[in-house]
Formats: structure tokens, C-alpha cells, sequence
């Protein structure tokens, strides 16, 4: 429902995705932080992780369910939107943390440079929902 634009504005499912996906980033680091320093994956792992989460994510916002309440399910919004949205929170929260995750931050910036919008309104649109995004988790301490 949180994502269906037959019932919320196109903005604020935009919004919605991005603040999953920037708890998800927080929860990502967390997990790293908790291993010990010898156990931690390599970033060629944690980058893996983090594309198949970005695109299981268009999916499932794109999934048609069976069942007879949701065949009215829409939502109009793009895998470039995701993806943007998914690599900018976690952009904004790993960079927070930036020291042991030089390389997944490198991957990140390198593939937002892929998926941003051509359009600059819809860039402008995307920045203000990551930047409504950010003021809502700014004071989070993870």
C-alpha cells in the first residue's frame, strides 16, 4: 500500500522507497560493524549484496500480486528512480561512515553516475525527496 500510487502521490511513494532504503543502509552497516574486523566480508561482497537489494527492490515495487485485492495495484515509478534512490541513501549513510567503506562507496558513486536522470526536473525532484529523506534520519545514530 506504501507503494501504490492508485492510492499515494507518485512523491510520496518516492519518498517511502528512499527511507526503506536508507533504514536498509543503516541496518547494512550495522550488520558489517557487528562482525569482527577478520571475519568482515570483502567489498566485492558487500557491493554483490547491495545491486541484487537494488534490483530485488524494482521487483518486488513492480510485483503484481494474485490475489484478488491487489490486481488494482500500480505504481508508476521507474527502475532508474529506484536504483537513483536506492544508491543515494546509501550514499548518504555510508558516507557518514566512510573509512571501511571506501570501496562500496566508490561502487555506489559510479553507478548513481549511470542512473542519473537525464531530465532536470526529475533530478530535481529526486534530489528534494533524497534530501526530505536525509532530515528525517539526520539525528539517527547508527
Amino acid at each position: 500500500m506504501f507503494l501504490d500510487t492508485n492510492f499515494n502521490s507518485t512523491s510520496s511513494v518516492l519518498n517511502n522507497i528512499y527511507q526503506n532504503f536508507a533504514e536498509s543502509a543503516m541496518k547494512y552497516y550495522r550488520y558489517v560493524k557487528s562482525m569482527q574486523v577478520g571475519k568482515q566480508p570483502r567489498a566485492a561482497l558487500l557491493i554483490e549484496t547491495l545491486e541484487s537489494m537494488v534490483d530485488m527492490a524494482f521487483v518486488l515495487v513492480k510485483a503484481k500480486h494474485r490475489s484478488q485485492a491487489s490486481q488494482e495495484y500500480a505504481c508508476a515509478v521507474s527502475k532508474r528512480q529506484v536504483q537513483w534512490l536506492a544508491l543515494t541513501a546509501f550514499e548518504n549513510v555510508l558516507g557518514r561512515k566512510q573509512t571501511r567503506f571506501q570501496p562500496v562507496l566508490g561502487w555506489v558513486r559510479d553507478s548513481l553516475e549511470d542512473v542519473r536522470p537525464k531530465d532536470r526536473r526529475e533530478a530535481a525532484r529526486l534530489g528534494k525527496v533524497a534530501q526530505k529523506g536525509q532530515a528525517v534520519f539526520r539525528g539517527f545514530k547508527y
